[in-house]
């Protein structure tokens, strides 16, 4: 029952509707109704106003070694006179550029700075507005700064990073910090608690080639750097398996005996990168056992050390890690 109610209650309003959108009157009534309303906007905006615009101000070039104790605007008020329709367009989003403080064009006399508003940035403004706009005040009317000399010391920087390689790639020498300290500017209690700085994490996969990047460094509370980014390069090269034979060196013997040791060289195995294949020398590498440790063992295997080897090399491992030793005493 209620909603058959509910159902005749909205077929009668939709036949009312109707029957005043055929009617012929009511679209004159209409009609007239939207011309008085744009007339009245018309006398509304054709008549003068006053209105507040609030501009952002970018500051740059704040000196790295100075801090500025008070606040610093982050906009510029403007009360600016004109007729209502002028003023309705100053209201669109973004109309106005941002207004630039530039530290460098201005000289801190004893440790403060004053400039007026309209001698900072009434040309910028005027050049944005129509000709029949009036600036009328600034607030703030003026700029004042205030600042103290900061402290600062020579930290180095630590790169935080997560590499990785293609297959058969990999680093090809020493990860490169270009600055690797940067000068730290703060109170003095402050920065004598940084011994050093991290730069962002920087996350790199798949990587093939030498690569170079720049990273920022990680900003700290209350601190500035000097520079605030450092290049970072990254020597990668494909990698390649080789391997040699390298004689067995016996340590500690002494000048009445001899120790022979089966076998005589021990192969290794190793990855190394394209461009210093041909540099592997022999003489880079030292495998041995201990006279002494011969001496007191009651077998004779030995298991090798691989003292010495370059580097560069990556993987780098013996063909076998036991040999036979065998003491002879020399005539």
């Amino acid at each position: 029952m209620y909603v058959n109610r509910l159902y005749n209650f909205f077929i009668s309003i939709n036949g009312k509707i109707k029957a005043l959108l055929l009617n012929k009157n009511a679209f004159i009534f209409l009609f007239f109704c939207i011309a008085a309303t744009i007339f009245w906007f018309v006398v509304v905006l054709d008549k003068e106003y006053e209105t507040r615009i609030a501009i952002p101000i970018q500051y740059i070039n704040v000196p790295v070694d100075i801090e500025i104790v008070n606040d610093m605007p982050s906009h510029l008020d403007v009360r600016i006179r004109d007729k209502g329709i002028s003023l309705l367009v100053y209201r669109q989003k973004n109309y106005f550029d941002p207004l630039v403080f530039d530290f460098n064009k201005h000289t801190f006399i004893r440790n403060a700075l004053s400039v007026s508003s309209s001698a900072l940035f009434e040309k910028v403004i005027s050049e944005q507005l129509l000709s029949t706009s009036v600036i009328e005040d600034y607030s703030p009317r003026t700029f004042d700064f205030q600042h103290i000399k900061l402290n600062k010391k020579r930290v180095p920087v630590r790169l935080r990073y997560d590499f990785s390689y293609r297959k058969q790639y990999s680093l090809a020498g020493d990860l490169i910090v270009s600055p690797n300290e940067v000068t730290i500017y703060g109170n003095k209690e402050r920065i004598d608690t940084i011994h050093y700085v991290t730069t962002e994490r920087v996350v790199l996969t798949d990587l093939t080639d030498t690569t170079k990047i720049t990273v920022l460094v990680e900003k700290l509370p209350h601190t500035r750097f000097l520079p605030n980014n450092v290049s970072v390069f990254i020597p990668v090269e494909v990698f390649t398996e080789s391997s040699m034979h390298i004689p067995i060196t016996v340590h500690n013997v002494p000048d009445n005996v001899a120790v022979r040791v089966i076998p005589a060289d021990v192969e290794v195995l190793y990855q190394v990168g394209k461009s210093m294949y041909n540099k592997v020398n022999p003489m880079d590498f030292v495998i041995s056992v201990d006279y002494n440790n011969v001496v007191r063992s009651t077998s004779r295997r030995q298991i090798l050390t691989l003292e010495k080897y370059p580097t560069y090399l990556r993987n780098v491992k013996l063909g076998t890690m036991e040999i036979d030793c065998f003491i002879e005493i020399k005539d």
